[in-house]
């Protein structure tokens, strides 16, 4: 009885083992279901930086856009206004070197043109100089356009000191280097030349050499332009400081000891070939009696 009774309690603890060993297996199951909105809480966690991320990327690129779209499409061809220029209209134009813009902020500034000198038309003490009208008149043909302002720091009266861009991409034209091709300014960078100089300096000297614009027309000193001439061919109603074309032979000579002026004729004036033409002390080139005689000079006594 006792070895039957040894018998049931191994028994009887085998079957408790082995109740709490399925109870404990199954306690390990419900745990790795508590795991799963652990991950999910992982993976949701690792997921906000990124989307954070590629939002404040998004703003980034929103406010660079109106920069660097601009930059990118005017940069083709090498010809463009840089990124730190600014777009505007033209709404005055005091003359070839000078104009006013307002920009599309609202504010108006009036520049002045860097690298360059064109003839003077609103000096207040000096006269219209040779070919400034001309040169005027071609600025004032960006008169309503869109440019792209280039600031270079200001003068002593307060002008921004600029480069103006006129067109996009491949058709943009650096308008300081356009006038000087076109002769009508001079390369003067007045101590302080800017970021395009070298460019500004060779489209004067091509010019030069060229003999366009005040090149072929205007006597050249410390000012662009300071003495009045005709275009060759067109005459001399206002006497030429010099001989602006071989059928123009007239000379018109000031003797200021004498107060007289008298011009002389090739083949009829005896004295025509003693007559020195000094240029700067009133003696002028005419292509006909009547300009001469129109600015007082006359005819010598027989």
């Amino acid at each position: 009885m006792k070895l039957i009774r040894n018998i049931i309690v191994v028994l009887a603890l085998i079957l408790l083992g082995v109740v709490i060993g399925f109870a404990l297996g199954g306690q390990g199951d419900g745990g790795g279901d508590v795991e799963t909105p652990s991950s999910a809480s992982t993976s949701a966690t690792s997921t906000r930086p990124v989307a954070d991320t590629a939002t404040r990327g998004s703003g980034s690129e929103g406010t660079g856009a109106p920069t660097a779209v601009p930059t990118a499409t005017e940069g083709s061809g090498g010809e463009s206004a840089p990124a730190d220029g600014e777009w505007g209209v033209v709404v005055r134009v005091a003359d070839g070197d000078t104009l006013t813009v307002r920009f599309d902020s609202g504010e108006e500034e009036t520049l002045r043109l860097l690298d360059i000198d064109t003839p003077e038309t609103v000096h207040p003490s000096r006269p219209e100089e040779c070919f400034g009208a001309q040169a005027s008149d071609y600025t004032k043909t960006l008169m309503r356009q869109r440019v792209r302002v280039e600031p270079m720091g200001r003068d002593r009266y307060g002008r921004l000191l600029a480069y103006v861009w006129t067109g996009d991409g491949e058709d943009g034209v650096l308008w300081n280097v356009r006038l000087l091709e076109e002769g009508l300014a001079v390369y003067n960078d007045f101590g302080n030349p800017g970021r395009y100089a070298d460019r500004t300096r060779a489209a004067a000297e091509e010019a030069m050499l060229a003999g366009v614009g005040l090149w072929s027309a205007c006597e050249i000193g410390e000012r662009p332009t300071v003495v009045p001439t005709q275009v060759v061919g067109a005459g001399c109603p206002q006497g030429c400081v010099s001989q602006p074309d071989p059928s123009c032979s007239i000379k018109g000579n000031v003797n200021t000891s004498r107060d007289t002026k008298i011009y002389h004729v090739e083949g009829e004036s005896s004295s025509y070939a003693r007559v020195n033409m000094r240029e700067g002390e009133g003696d002028l080139w005419f292509c006909t009696r009547a300009e001469a005689e129109a600015n007082g000079f006359r005819a010598p006594r027989q």
